[in-house]
């Protein structure tokens, strides 16, 4: 019995192992591929506009020129915001991971904070895109929201902030998170 358990944790090891080595090999091809290269500025933009700014003017600009439902789906999004920047922090500083390049000459952004899993840009771009999506299905705003959800999570690999599984993290995190606090939040903010 007991050498059964040890070797299920041997290869559970093993399994581990192989998957962060993939995780680091992705992270390389993708952050030296000559292609994305040729875009460099768009990543930058992409990551900055994942600061959460975007998503703010998109708030302010459907609550002043749309309705009142329009002003209660930007409260909806507000408070999915709050919930999924606890859980972020939190996850943080549970899984500690390292980003994956803390030093000069690799970096290419500013460090916002020491780890990486989930990445917090993507978790909130995911997130903002599910609500978006939820409350104006097939709407030409959904698709573009998703479309730059996806250009935030490349680009936070792309210039070495996150390794691939703390985007592909966020994005389950940022979507479940929208999925399980919408109804509720829906009924918070029903008024009128």
């Amino acid at each position: 019995m007991r050498s059964g358990i040890r070797e299920l944790g041997r290869r559970l090891d093993g399994l581990a192992e192989a998957v962060v080595e993939l995780d680091h090999r992705l992270l390389d091809r993708i952050s030296g591929s000559p292609f994305l290269r040729r875009l460099d500025l768009l990543w930058f933009i992409a990551t900055y506009l994942g600061d959460g700014y975007l998503w703010a003017l998109l708030g302010v600009w459907l609550a002043a020129l749309g309705g009142p439902k329009d002003y209660r789906n930007v409260m909806v999004g507000l408070g999915i915001s709050v919930v999924e920047l606890s859980l972020v922090r939190g996850l943080k500083l549970l899984f500690g991971r390292s980003r994956p390049e803390l030093l000069p000459p690799k970096r290419r952004a500013p460090l916002l904070d020491l780890h990486a899993f989930p990445s917090g840009h993507t978790t909130l771009a995911f997130a903002i895109a599910y609500v978006v999506a939820r409350l104006y299905p097939w709407s030409a705003l959904a698709f573009l929201v998703y479309a730059l959800s996806g250009l935030i999570a490349l680009s936070r690999v792309y210039l070495r902030e996150h390794y691939p599984l703390d985007v592909l993290g966020g994005a389950i995190l940022g979507t479940l998170t929208a999925h399980l606090f919408l109804p509720l939040f829906a009924i918070i903010f029903s008024w009128g």
